[in-house]
């Protein structure tokens, strides 16, 4: 079941648009910094993080959806227009290589519009963060379906994904773990054991010898 979006970001659901945002901005600040901690930590906040996100998308629907006067819509248009400067000046900074400064130029941004979501995506992506490059892709997707330059950046992206997944299958070493160790086995191998050899395959492998050096004459261990 779906969450109350306005729940999740402890806010009224009488709030107005900059409300919101704050109350997201804020959400946001409490879980930024633990997702790159280890384990369970890490992991609860990047899912925090896309429970907000996802929130936030909700709320802000259903709040354009209201009926607004005259002066609240006019706002609205002046606050798409600065962030489309915006978000011009964040393109120019990722073709620049200089991810860190677009991040801080769509962290100030007022709104998260189709085209937001996108760019963070274009950022997400020099990061190397493709799961959450390709979150963002979906979000701006859902908000523009009609969009063919963000549906085919997805298809793209999805497609990456899926060819980096199967070159991993189809590595000629596959590594799994057991008992605490890794294993590696080509896709043909019967021997899924221990890596390496054992005491037993060294046993083996000297018996074998000394047979065959009787047959030649000679006695590789003299008590066998």
């Amino acid at each position: 079941m779906q969450k109350d979006p306005f729940i999740v970001l402890g806010i009224s659901e009488n709030v107005s648009q900059d409300e919101l945002y704050r109350a997201y901005k804020e959400r946001r600040a409490q879980y930024e910094d633990k997702r790159f901690e280890p384990g369970d930590v890490g992991a609860e906040a990047c899912a925090k993080l896309e429970e907000i996100e996802t929130a936030y998308n909700d709320a802000r629907d259903i709040i354009r959806s209201r009926p607004y006067i005259a002066e609240e819509e006019q706002a609205d248009r002046h606050t798409e227009g600065d962030n489309s400067e915006s978000l011009d000046e964040a393109e120019r900074a990722i073709k620049e290589n200089r991810i860190d400064d677009a991040q801080k130029i769509l962290d100030n941004c007022t709104s998260r519009s189709a085209r937001w979501h996108y760019v963070q995506s274009a950022v997400f992506y020099r990061k190397n963060w493709h799961a959450d490059a390709l979150k963002q892709l979906e979000f701006a997707c859902n908000m523009e379906p009609g969009n063919a330059k963000y549906a085919e950046a997805k298809r793209s992206l999805e497609t990456q994904m899926k060819a980096h997944t199967d070159e991993k299958k189809n590595s000629f070493y596959s590594e799994t773990e057991k008992n605490g160790e890794k294993v590696y086995s080509g896709p043909d191998s019967a021997y899924t054991g221990h890596r390496g050899c054992t005491v037993c395959d060294c046993c083996n492998s000297l018996i074998c010898a000394d047979c065959c050096c009787e047959c030649m004459g000679g006695d590789l261990i003299s008590c066998c």
